[in-house]
Formats: structure tokens, C-alpha cells, sequence
């Protein structure tokens, strides 16, 4: 009796040790799984969702200080010859400066007193499956404009066809923005391009332009 009773014992501790390891092993799989896999691709869906709340928010910001469609053509200056050819053209950063500045004030205002962006996200877009990456269940994610942490603007040439160029002047935004997750919480910062104004180029690309120099770019920090 006593020998089959400690058989037992054993066959117990054998039965729990072997369930111990399995939810070790498991736990550490899990773990590895949120890690490598989850964490990043949850990171990197905050950051799309971020820029494009942040978009959203900076086009509501340059079409408040915009009251027509003709004043975004104002922040360029343009100089032409006798014979009405393009000898220049150049964005006017004094007045880009200011907007930057208006644009700059009305997002920290935005962002002050903004709710929360609450996005669903399913299981399988974390884990990287096809099959599930639209499908129930999923996990909800809060991303949090905090501030601008740097705001200024470029300038390039995009050829459209035979003999017609744009000038397109941009406006670039560095924003801290915070996401809330079950399986993480993160602070980083994105960064948003977005068209300010342009200006369309008949003929040739004038011999001389004016490339904008850095320091005169205004830092919004």
C-alpha cells in the first residue's frame, strides 16, 4: 500500500512539474511573440494612424489662415522679364515664417484639447497573419498628440509633362505623440510632409532660382 501511494506521489509531481514547464514554455513563447512581433507592428500601425491625424489636423490649421484659394499663391514670388518670361522664383519665407508660426500655435491648441483618437485594431494585423488580419477579435489603441517639436518647409521642382514644371513648396511637421495599447505604450515622434502651395512653370525652368538658405528657415521648437 505505502509503495503504490509514493508511486502516485511521484507520477503527481512528475504530472505537475510537466505542466509547469508547459506554461513556462508558453509564457516565454508569448512573451518572445509580443516582443518581436506585436510590439513592432503595433508601433509602427500607432505611427501611420498618428500621421494621419496629424495630416488631418495641419490641413484644418493652413485652410483656417487660407480665406481664399488665391493666398497660398501669395508665399510665392515670382520676377519676369520684359518679355513676360520667368527669370525667377522663389517661396517668400517671411510670410511662410509666419504661417509656420499661426500653423504652429493653432496645432498646440489642438492638440490641448483634442479626445483621445481610439482605433481598433484586429489580432491577426499584429501577428502578421493574412488570413486573420481583419477579423474579430480586436485590441483598442489610443494615439495622443502631445506637441510640435519642430515645424519648417522645402522647396522642389516635379516635371508634369512637355515644357510645364511645378514649384511646390512644402510644409514639414516633427510631432511627440503617445500611444496607449495592452501591449504597449510608447511615446516617439512622426513626421508629416504636406503640400503648402505651388506654382505652375510654362516653359523652361528659370536659369536662376532661389534655393531657400537653412538658416533662414524658421524651427518651430
Amino acid at each position: 500500500m505505502r509503495a503504490g501511494r509514493r508511486q502516485g506521489q511521484r507520477r503527481f509531481k512528475v504530472v505537475l512539474l510537466s505542466l509547469f514547464l508547459i506554461i513556462i514554455s508558453c509564457a516565454s513563447w508569448a512573451a518572445w511573440v509580443v516582443r518581436t512581433t506585436v510590439e513592432p507592428n503595433m508601433e509602427d500601425i500607432g505611427k501611420m494612424r498618428a500621421r494621419v491625424l496629424v495630416t488631418r489636423m495641419v490641413t484644418k490649421a493652413i485652410n483656417d489662415q487660407f480665406q481664399q484659394e488665391t493666398d497660398a499663391e501669395k508665399l510665392i514670388i515670382r520676377k519676369t522679364n520684359d518679355k513676360g518670361e520667368l527669370e525667377m522664383i522663389q517661396a517668400d519665407t517671411k510670410a511662410i515664417n509666419l504661417l509656420i508660426t499661426e500653423i504652429s500655435k493653432e496645432l498646440q491648441e489642438e492638440y490641448a484639447n483634442m479626445d483621445e483618437e481610439i482605433t481598433k485594431v484586429p489580432i491577426g494585423s499584429l501577428l502578421d497573419s493574412k488570413v486573420l488580419s481583419q477579423t474579430w477579435p480586436c485590441v483598442r489603441m489610443k494615439v495622443i498628440p502631445l506637441s510640435v517639436s519642430g515645424m519648417d518647409f522645402k522647396t522642389e521642382f516635379e516635371t508634369q509633362g512637355i515644357n510645364q514644371t511645378k514649384y511646390k513648396v512644402y510644409i514639414t511637421l516633427k510631432s511627440e505623440v503617445k500611444m496607449l495599447a495592452p501591449f504597449s505604450a510608447k511615446t516617439f515622434r512622426t513626421s508629416n510632409t504636406i503640400l503648402l502651395a505651388e506654382a505652375v512653370i510654362i516653359g523652361n525652368v528659370p536659369q536662376s532660382y532661389v534655393q531657400v538658405p537653412k538658416e533662414d528657415i524658421l524651427d518651430v521648437t
